[in-house]
C-alpha cells in the first residue's frame, strides 16, 4: 500500500510549519515572562526544534522511504514529548503523532505510540505542570479522555486496512476474471472460425450436390433413354444430354469461383423454374407440369427455392416413379411457397437417406428462417411444401 508514502510525506510540511509556529510562540511567551514557558529551557527547546525541523526537511527532500520513516519515528516522537515539557504550545506538533503512529508502526508499537501521544497531548491541553490547572487527577482525566481519541483513530485506521485489503482483493479478483474471460472470447472466437469452416463445408457440398450432381443424374437418365429407344431419336437424347453437361460445367464454375449461394443470372425465378420443369419433362417420360399463382415479386431468397426445386424434381426423376408431378410456385403478402407434387410411390417421412436430399433442403430453409412441410404415404406419392418470407 502507498499510504505512509504519500500521507506522511503529506504530514512534513504541516509538521514543519507548527514547529515554526511553536517555536515563536514559545520563545514570546518566555520573554513576556508567561509562567507556561521557563526562560531556562529555551535554547534547549530551539537546539531541539531545528533538530527535528532539518529531520523533517530531509524526509521532504528524499524520495519517500517507509523504512527511513519509521526509523525515525520513535526519536521524533520523543523529541516531541521534550519540546512539550519545554512548553505546552507545542502540543499540536505533538498531536501529529495520532496520524503518524498509524502509518510507520504495527501492532504493540502502534499501541505504544498512540498511548505516548495521548499522554503528550493530555499534557499540553492542560498547559503543562507550570499551570494552575495542573494535578495527577485532572492529567489522568485529560489522558483518558486523549487515549479515547487515540482508541478511535486505531478503529478508524483498522477498518480503512481492511477495506483496503477487500478493495485489493475484489481489484485481483477483476483480473483474474478479465484474463478469462479473455481467454475464454479466444476460445469463442476460435470455435466460432471452425464452425464458420465447417458451415461453408457442408454449404459447399450442397452447393455441389444441387448443381453439377443433379445435373449429372440428368446426363445419366438422357443417355440410359437414348440406349433403349430408337435410332432416331438417339440425336435428340444426346444433344440433350450436351446441354445439361454443358449447364453443369456453368454452374460449377459459378460454384468455385462465387463460393456463394446459387444465383438465378438475368432470370426471374419463375422463369427459372419453369425451364427447370422443361427440362425435366424432357430427359424423363414424366409429365412435368408448372403454375404460377399470385404475383411474382423477387425475394432474397430465391436462388435458394431454385435449389429446393432442382432437389425435389431430381429425387422425384431417381426415387419415386412417378408419371406425373406438379410445380407451384405461390405468393402471398409475408412469404413465397414452392409446392412439389408427385403421383408416385411415396415413401415413409421417418426415414431418412444419409444423401444430401431432405436434410440439405431443411438446412438451406432452416438458415433463412423458412419452413418445410411433407406430406406423403407408401404407394400414394409425395407433396413437399418450401415456405420463405419475403
Amino acid at each position: 500500500m502507498t499510504r505512509p508514502r504519500s500521507i506522511g510525506s503529506a504530514l512534513d510540511p504541516i509538521a514543519l510549519s507548527l514547529l515554526v509556529a511553536s517555536l515563536a510562540v514559545s520563545v514570546s511567551l518566555a520573554v513576556v515572562g508567561a509562567p507556561a514557558v521557563d526562560p531556562r529551557w529555551v535554547p534547549g527547546m530551539v537546539v531541539l526544534t531545528l533538530a527535528a525541523a532539518a529531520w523533517r526537511v530531509w524526509l521532504m527532500v528524499r524520495p519517500p522511504d517507509v523504512g527511513l520513516r519509521r526509523v525515525g519515528f520513535w526519536p521524533a516522537l520523543l523529541a516531541g514529548w521534550l519540546l512539550v515539557l519545554m512548553s505546552p504550545v507545542y502540543g499540536l506538533y505533538a498531536f501529529l503523532g495520532y496520524l503518524e503512529a498509524p502509518l510507520v508502526s504495527r501492532g504493540r508499537q502502534r499501541s505504544a505510540a498512540m498511548v505516548v501521544t495521548a499522554a503528550a497531548c493530555a499534557y499540553a491541553q492542560i498547559g503543562g505542570s507550570r499551570s494552575p490547572l495542573w494535578s495527577w487527577p485532572v492529567y489522568a482525566l485529560f489522558l483518558a479522555v486523549n487515549i479515547g481519541v487515540a482508541l478511535l483513530i486505531m478503529l478508524i485506521e483498522r477498518q480503512r486496512e481492511r477495506t483496503m485489503l477487500d478493495l485489493e482483493r475484489v481489484v485481483a479478483e477483476l483480473r483474474d476474471s478479465e484474463e478469462r474471460n479473455a481467454r475464454l472470447q479466444d476460445q469463442l472466437l476460435a470455435q466460432a472460425r471452425d464452425a464458420g469452416v465447417e458451415e461453408e463445408r457442408a454449404r459447399l457440398s450442397r452447393e455441389i450436390h444441387d448443381t453439377v450432381a443433379q445435373s449429372l443424374v440428368g446426363i445419366i437418365t438422357q443417355l440410359e433413354a437414348a440406349s433403349d429407344i430408337a435410332a432416331r431419336d438417339h440425336t435428340a437424347r444426346l444433344q440433350r444430354a450436351g446441354a445439361t453437361a454443358r449447364d453443369a460445367l456453368g454452374e460449377a464454375r459459378r460454384a468455385v469461383r462465387a463460393l456463394a449461394s446459387p444465383r438465378l443470372d438475368e432470370d426471374a425465378l419463375s422463369a427459372a423454374i419453369a425451364r427447370l420443369v422443361r427440362q425435366v419433362a424432357e430427359a424423363s417420360h414424366i409429365d412435368a407440369q408448372f403454375t404460377l399463382d399470385g404475383e411474382p415479386a423477387p425475394t432474397p431468397y430465391d436462388s435458394e427455392l431454385l435449389r429446393i426445386c432442382q432437389e425435389a424434381l431430381a429425387n422425384v426423376v431417381r426415387h419415386a416413379a412417378a408419371q406425373r408431378v406438379m410445380v407451384t410456385l405461390g405468393y402471398s403478402a409475408d412469404e413465397a411457397r414452392l409446392d412439389v407434387r408427385d403421383d408416385g410411390r411415396g415413401f415413409d417421412p421417418a426415414v431418412v437417406g444419409t444423401g444430401h436430399g431432405l436434410p440439405g433442403i431443411r438446412q438451406r430453409l432452416t438458415n433463412i428462417g423458412g419452413t418445410l412441410e411433407i406430406e406423403t404415404t407408401e404407394g400414394g406419392g409425395c407433396t413437399l411444401s418450401a415456405a420463405v418470407p419475403r
